[in-house]
């Protein structure tokens, strides 16, 4: 991204907050994180337990307040769009409520799909109070919480469908 040449990718901030520089893809860095975290949950679906993956949430939760907010400072710019350390966080957010389901694998994988596209289009889309969290609470705790209520109102929708879907 020719704006970003001034930037030394090299920071710690920078690679952390890009998720290991998927925020530098060219086409929508948002959506390639959070396809970055998607990738991700399916590695992470069968190795962790739930409260290691509960306790990992948390973990970037932090890492991403910190990091995030460095990198705001870092760049000179509010927000940067490379930043999708939080779209890593909602993502897996979200799909932390899939954690206690017994489907199969593939059942999973088309959830946890329909859950990426949830989050995109709410992440996207900002309506209240996502929009509001975006506009009012800045730094690295706004980029991560606006994120997080996106992740929120995803899971509402995606527990409807698999109701719809799988009757509970």
């Amino acid at each position: 991204m020719e704006k970003y040449k001034n930037i030394d990718k090299r920071d710690v901030a920078i690679l952390i907050s890009s998720f290991f520089y998927a925020g530098f893809f060219p086409y929508g860095p948002g959506t390639a994180g959070s396809f970055a975290a998607f990738l991700l949950y399916i590695l992470l679906l069968r190795f962790l337990n739930p409260f290691y993956y509960i306790a990992l949430c948390l973990f970037i939760f932090i890492a991403g307040v910190y990091f995030s907010s460095k990198t705001e400072k870092i760049s000179g710019i509010a927000d940067p769009s490379f930043v999708v350390i939080d779209e890593v966080l909602g993502y897996l957010a979200l799909m932390s409520g899939m954690l206690w389901t017994s489907f199969s694998f593939l059942s999973l994988l088309a959830y946890s799909f329909c859950g990426l596209i949830l989050f995109r289009f709410f992440d996207i889309l900002k309506p209240f109070p996502i929009g509001t969290i975006d506009k009012k609470v800045k730094g690295g705790l706004g980029i991560m919480l606006d994120d997080l209520a996106a992740a929120a109102f995803s899971f509402i929708v995606l527990r409807f469908i698999i109701i719809l879907i799988a009757g509970f």
